[in-house]
């Protein structure tokens, strides 16, 4: 066979084989799928996963209306829905709601931003901590107060999640509080020089920072708290998945990544790091006994 004639047959024997070894189009799809009967399986089918969020918790998710939801947790919320190859669908609730909503299957997931505790970790099905909050003070940025043992004999305003309180007053006796029945409500306390400082996680520190351009974020942390994101009592495959995704997303650096976007200008921390804390480690943080409403 003359030497082209086989070079030829060769190259045509190449590229058989080479289209041999490529699946189809319909089986790389099929690589990505998850079997009908798990939960991923189902929001694959439906082709949305529905995701409650906080509209008014500022950088960590908000939303004008008619607008969608955006933030921090929106960011990880795209990130569950990329890895399904699906859209998303926002909820805009309270943190409570957000629960609710998930216990009924009105939504598949949830960003509830309320602290993790042992009681609530053991009624609801939680995802580890995508992020982990401290007890901090907001004062005004040209404030010689940077820690709280420098509140001896000031007015402070202090907010508290239902399940997670710290009084500052226990620490102190010589602090005035100024218990705020929202997080919102030491905005006026401040702006009006009432309070010196106020008290809360740093999640709501952040959306009063957000609000308030001449108060910064100080101190170390009062107390510790996580958050993390709830799926339904028997969606228990979900939640290993969140789980994974959110670890994917630590790794990679994307996690960081949104942090510097969405966190960093207002959360005034020198080394920030993504958790590396379970869900158990942060439960027994507050156990149940320390709970205000259990």
């Amino acid at each position: 066979m003359p030497r082209r004639s086989l070079t030829l047959c060769l190259c045509a024997l190449v590229a058989v084989i080479g289209a041999a070894c490529v699946p189809p189009e319909g089986d790389v799809q099929d690589a990505t799928r998850y079997p009908r009967d798990t939960t991923m399986g189902e929001i694959q089918e439906r082709g949305v996963v529905r995701v409650a969020v906080p509209g008014d918790l500022p950088p960590f998710s908000s939303a004008d209306e008619g607008r969608e939801p955006e933030g921090f947790v929106t960011e990880l919320a795209a990130e569950i829905a990329e890895a399904l190859r699906v859209d998303l669908d926002y909820r805009v609730v309270s943190g409570e709601e957000a629960l609710d909503l998930v216990k009924k299957g009105k939504v598949d997931l949830a960003f509830p931003m309320i602290g993790i505790t042992e009681g609530l970790a053991r009624q609801n099905n939680l995802s580890g901590p995508f992020w982990i909050g401290h007890t901090r003070l907001l004062v005004s940025e040209d404030s010689s107060i940077t820690r709280s043992d420098e509140l001896s004999g000031e007015t402070v305003c202090q907010y508290n999640e239902e399940r997670t309180p710290l009084d500052l007053a226990a620490l102190d006796d010589t602090i005035t509080i100024i218990d705020a029945a929202e997080s919102a409500d030491c905005i006026s306390e401040l702006r009006e020089g009432r309070a010196v400082a106020a008290a809360a996680s740093d999640v709501h520190l952040m959306a009063l920072a957000t609000e308030l351009d001449d108060f910064e974020i100080r101190g170390d942390g009062l107390s510790t708290t996580g958050y993390g994101v709830a799926s339904s009592v028997e969606a228990t495959d979900m939640t290993v998945f969140v789980n994974r995704v959110l670890t994917d997303s630590k790794s990679d650096g994307r996690w960081l990544e949104y942090y510097e976007k969405w966190l960093a200008p207002v959360a005034n921390l020198e080394d920030p790091s993504a958790p590396d804390l379970t869900l158990q480690e942060v439960a027994t943080l507050w156990p149940r006994d320390l709970e205000a409403n259990q």
